[in-house]
């Protein structure tokens, strides 16, 4: 690999900074790159497809887990192999930290390197039958209140009602998605190379809270029929759509883009999760 698209978390100085070194670096090796310039969110994306030159082979992110997710989508129409560099702490997403972007770099330069596919979920939302919003999402989909108020939701899969839930909400989640909110929630961890969705109620007003794991071909349905007081919204990787009413239906199935991250060694990840949790 020769032509980078380095994304920095432009919030954190030190990111900036980096950049800014890194695109020295590859200059200097004969390589070519572009930082990305544009950060004004259009309420979907802080960077334009269009803004990413053509010759581009890979996506270099300096940030956390959020950048990094922020990024796969917002280059997810190009289907780039994506590299992050970690600039926080905990990080489930990065492949390295900045004291060894530099090497990482090099390894990249030399295709010591493999690419691992995560699966997304898309998922659409219904109001009296009309498709009013749809989105793709790499860690999870989540049906939630805002304040202290709960929704009523039948929980369907495949045209089958399994349950009716009253409470705070759900989270559906991808197998990456398995160690965000899902796991604050209490949900299962799954291999993130697996390809499954996760179904995790949040708090719900029943003596039994479990996870349910279902295959990737399932169709699952959250059909809301009713809140008290608060506002029911619904959450795509942090973009959230707001106003949800009774009767609105949210549709969840596995999406047909993958993100491909870029590995640099074969870590295990139950390695890689004692060290991060512990």
């Amino acid at each position: 690999m020769r032509s980078f698209f380095i994304i920095p978390n432009v919030e954190k100085s030190e990111a900036v900074a980096l950049s800014e070194k890194l695109m020295e670096y590859i200059s200097e090796r004969g390589g070519k790159a572009a930082v990305a310039k544009n950060r004004d969110f259009d309420g979907e994306r802080f960077v334009k497809c269009s803004e990413i030159p053509d010759d581009t082979e890979a996506v270099i992110v300096l940030g956390g887990d959020g950048t990094i997710i922020q990024a796969a989508r917002d280059t997810d129409e190009l289907g780039l192999p994506i590299l992050g560099i970690n600039m926080g702490t905990l990080g489930f997403l990065a492949e390295t930290d900045r004291t060894e972007a530099y090497d990482a770099l090099e390894r990249l330069f030399e295709d010591r390197c493999f690419i691992e596919e995560r699966m997304m979920i898309r998922g659409s939302v219904y109001r009296s039958g009309s498709l009013i919003y749809e989105n793709s999402s790499l860690n999870d989909i989540v049906l939630r209140t805002e304040g202290f108020s709960t929704v009523e939701f039948d929980f369907c899969v495949n045209g089958e009602c399994i349950k009716t839930y009253h409470g705070d909400g759900m989270i559906l989640a991808t197998p990456t998605g398995s160690t965000a909110y899902n796991l604050s929630a209490g949900g299962p961890i799954i291999l993130p190379s697996a390809s499954m969705i996760l179904a995790t109620p949040l708090n719900p007003h029943t003596l039994l809270q479990r996870s349910i794991v279902l295959p990737d071909a399932a169709e699952i349905s959250l059909l809301i029929s009713g809140s008290r007081s608060g506002e029911v919204l619904v959450s795509f990787d942090g973009t959230v759509l707001k106003g949800l009413v009774c009767g609105d239906e949210i549709r969840v199935c596995k999406d047909e883009k993958k993100v491909r991250l870029l590995k640099l060694k074969k870590d295990s990840f139950l390695e890689t999760l004692r060290c991060k949790l512990e």
